[in-house]
Formats: C-alpha cells, sequence, structure tokens
C-alpha cells in the first residue's frame, strides 16, 4: 500500500470515528432520557461543534506523529499512542468547557461516555487499515527492495531475520561484499552478492532500491561515513544494525525488528504537512519583521550609519539547500571591506573590525533580523543550520565529510546549533556545531523549531552564547 494513500486511509478513517463518536454522544445526551436537559437541541445545531472537534483532534493526532508511516508498526504500540492521546485531547476538552463554580456534575459524565466511544471507534479504524496493510506485506506487495552491506555474520543475521517474514516490510536482494571479506558458505546464502562498495551507486539505480542495511564488523566501523556518503545522493533509507554493545550500553537508540536491532541513520525529514505549517510560520513571521518591527529596523539603520562608514545592509554569498549560493543579507556589523585585506576569516571574540553599534546587534541577534528578506524569497526558514559561505563548507568537509549533510534543508536565522554554541570562530567550533546540526536533521519536526525560537529569544534578551 503506497504511503500516501494510507496516510489519507488513517486520516479518512480518523473522520469518520469522530464524527460517528460524535452523534453517539448526541443521542445519549439529547435523545436517551438519561439527562435533564433544560435546553433541547437538535443536530442541525452541531454541525458547528462537530466540525470543531474533528479539527481539534485531528491536529492533535498530526501533531504527536500519528499521521507517521512507517513500512511495519506494532499494532498494541498505536493503540498505546490512541489511547495515550485521547486521554490528553479529553482532558483539554474538560478544561476548556469546566465550570469553575461546579467542576464536578453528573453531565460532565458524558465526557467519559465520549473519550470511550472514540476510543473504541478510533482503534477499530486504524487495526483495520493496520491489518491490510500487513496482509498487503504478507502477500509480497509493497515490500522495501532492500540492500545488504556486509558479507558476514552479521549480514546473515539481517538476511535471515527478514527472509521468512515479509511483515517486517523488507525483501532483502543482495549483499554487497567489504574489502578483505571472505566468501560465505554458500548454503547460507539465500540472496546473491551483487557486488562491491565500489558498485553500490550502479545496484541502487538498477535494482530500484528503497532500503540500504548496513551489517557491518568492527573493522569496517571507519568506513560508515564514507558509506553514509556514497548513498546521499540517492533517494534511499540507511538503516545500521548496530553491535549490541552499542545497542545496551546507551551509545545508541535502537527499534527492534523482529529480533533484531536498527537505528535509523537518514530518517525522513519532515512529513509535508509539517513542511507547508513550517513554511506558512516562516513567511508570517517574516511579514511581522519587516512591517510591525519597521520602527525598530529604521532606528537601527540610523544608529549603523552614524556610527561608521559604508552601507547599512550587507549582503554576502552563502550555501543553500542543496548546495545552490544564495546571497544572505543582514545588517552591517563590520568595518567596510573587513576582509580586503585577510581574505574570508572567522570573527573572533573583541574582534577589531567590529564597530561599536555592530557589537551590540550580535550581542543581541538584531543583526539577522534582514534575513526575514531572504524567507520571502524562500532561500532561508526561520529555523535551521546556519548557512555558511563556500570557502568555509569546502575546508569544514575535507575534514568533516558528513558536513555537506546541513545543505539537505533550507538553511535558517536561527538553529540549534546557534542557541547551543554560537558563532563559528574555529574549524573546532565548527565540528560541535556540526553535531548539533546533525541533531536536528535527525530530529527535524515543528515541536523542535518551536523549541528553538523559544531558546533564541531568551538568547537575543540575554545575549547568552553571542560573539
Amino acid at each position: 500500500m503506497p504511503r500516501w494513500l494510507e496516510r489519507i486511509l488513517l486520516i479518512g478513517s480518523d473522520l469518520i470515528s469522530i464524527n460517528l463518536s460524535f452523534v453517539v454522544i448526541f443521542l445519549l445526551r439529547f435523545e436517551s432520557g438519561m439527562y435533564n436537559n433544560t435546553i433541547q437541541l437538535v443536530w442541525s445545531d452541531m454541525q458547528f461543534p462537530s466540525a470543531l472537534l474533528s479539527i481539534f483532534w485531528i491536529t492533535l493526532f498530526m501533531l504527536n506523529g500519528l499521521y507517521k508511516v512507517k513500512r511495519t508498526i506494532s499494532r498494541s504500540d498505536e493503540l498505546i499512542n490512541i489511547t495515550k492521546y485521547i486521554f490528553i485531547g479529553t482532558f483539554l476538552i474538560y478544561l476548556l468547557t469546566v465550570d469553575l463554580d461546579n467542576p464536578v456534575t453528573f453531565g460532565k459524565s458524558i465526557l467519559i461516555f465520549y473519550a470511550l466511544t472514540l476510543l473504541i471507534s478510533v482503534s477499530f479504524g486504524r487495526i483495520l487499515i493496520r491489518s491490510t496493510h500487513l496482509n498487503l506485506l504478507q502477500k509480497g506487495k509493497g515490500l522495501a527492495q532492500t540492500l545488504i552491506v556486509g558479507l558476514n555474520r552479521r549480514g546473515l543475521i539481517v538476511q535471515d531475520a527478514f527472509l521468512p517474514k515479509p511483515r517486517s516490510g523488507y525483501q532483502p536482494v543482495g549483499f554487497i561484499r567489504m574489502e578483505g571479506e571472505e566468501d560465505i558458505e554458500a548454503s547460507k546464502l539465500h540472496i546473491p552478492v551483487l557486488g562491491e562498495l565500489k558498485d553500490i551507486s550502479r545496484i541502487i539505480n538498477e535494482m530500484n532500491i528503497d532500503e540500504v542495511v548496513l551489517a557491518l564488523e568492527r573493522d569496517h566501523h571507519d568506513r560508515t561515513i564514507e558509506i553514509i556518503r556514497l548513498l546521499q545522493g540517492h533517494m534511499v533509507g540507511i538503516k545500521t544494525n548496530p553491535d549490541m554493545f552499542d545497542a545496551i550500553s546507551g551509545i545508541a537508540r535502537t527499534q527492534q525488528l523482529h529480533g533484531i536491532p536498527l537505528i535509523d541513520i537518514m530518517p525522513d525529514y519532515m512529513p509535508l504537512w509539517e513542511r507547508v505549517a513550517k513554511r506558512l510560520f516562516d513567511i508570517c513571521v517574516a511579514l511581522f519583521a519587516l512591517t510591525i518591527l519597521s520602527p525598530v529596523l529604521l532606528i537601527i539603520a540610523i544608529a549603523i550609519k552614524l556610527d561608521s562608514k559604508g552601507p547599512v545592509l550587507f549582503a554576502q554569498e552563502r550555501v543553500g539547500k542543496n548546495g545552490k549560493p544564495f546571497r544572505v543579507i543582514k545588517f552591517r556589523t563590520m568595518i567596510q571591506d573587513a576582509e580586503v585585506d585577510t581574505g574570508p576569516v572567522w570573527a573572533t571574540e573583541a574582534d577589531p573590525r567590529i564597530t561599536k553599534v555592530g557589537g551590540v546587534l550580535r550581542h543581541f541577534r538584531l543583526d539577522e533580523i534582514p534575513q526575514a528578506i531572504n524567507i520571502l524569497r524562500n532561500e532561508m526558514s526561520l529555523v535551521g543550520p546556519r548557512p555558511e559561505r563556500k570557502f568555509f563548507v569546502d575546508k569544514i568537509s575535507e575534514l568533516y565529510p558528513l558536513y555537506p549533510r546541513r545543505h539537505q534543508v533550507k538553511p535558517g536565522i536561527t538553529g540549534w546549533a546557534q542557541v547551543k554554541q554560537g558563532y563559528d570562530t574555529t574549524l573546532e567550533a565548527s565540528r560541535l556545531k556540526l553535531k548539533y546540526d546533525l541533531f536536528y536533521l535527525e530530529n527535524i519536526s515543528l515541536r523542535l523549531d518551536f523549541k528553538i525560537i523559544m531558546y533564541t529569544v531568551y538568547v537575543m534578551f540575554t545575549g547568552s552564547g553571542s560573539r
């Protein structure tokens, strides 16, 4: 079953369940005779509340990941999640409708019936859809064509775990042999050896590979980054089967799939609805910054002009999403032609090139506000990895091969690395910030964005972390 179709079915099933539950509660409340009704309502009066509740529940489920479609999911885990969020949502409805003078009444018992009805109906619809999906997998439909990197003991474990269990969602199609690996006894191989690491790009294209599982022994761990670099240009999921020591020591956070631990190395980024919401939020904030804050921007511009010679705004070419260059716009915080004699260099603490007004702007991150123009141009987002100049990108990438992964999303005015680390001043600082950027990529969500925005507001008011 295609992921988009499964997501539509889940939303449709939930909408039917939400409205069905509301009908049941309406009949119970106004037609059953259980309640003493001082006001008699008819169904036409309930259409707006029904629509409002539909929006409430779908939004709550969406924000908490109940529409994320995975290749396989535990139905018991799904029931636990549904129960948890229906309980939370019902409690929120109670808080919004409670009469503080008389918070516990017989009338409020209707919420208990509503929650139980909703739980049963939503669970039934979802279990039906999930069971249908699992049955399709059992018949071999929709399986992910999976390549196993590592012709060794661990690779055989992955092969044997997936092959007899199509409900895992994975169909192993072959091995990639790592350098120095010996032949495996033919009787143990149920899928062919397709080639070596140098052939992996060709094999992925020719066989329409969906997933790559890294099953590396310890003597090949140092090749992991090289493999990830080879796979970055392909639309494939990447998982690794970690050492059991890593899994039990807390070094790696794993998921268990048919008895073997797996870690997502490059999970899917934001789903479509979150990307749309993120973009709309970016546009609203950018318009606010350029209109409502225009008097503040004017004062800053006058202060810059009075403080030093040169233009108010400063434009510089940076590397954006997918490596595409663009010109980032900031308030000028340094003297004019600051790098004419030195070439590209990072700013340092107490940098003599920074003007007096520039120091204040950098301290409170106010120099970044004009990048609202870059947001409206769709070159940047409010939250994301900070864009860097190509000179430094090339230099850092030589030392840290995963650095270009930052360019898989739009750069941001603020980011997890900025609120935690501040401005870059050295290559070592870039290495530390890269860890934060990769964490952001692996966990990107609207919830994390809002958390970063709150941290940023704190930094702006306190000046912490700025240089």
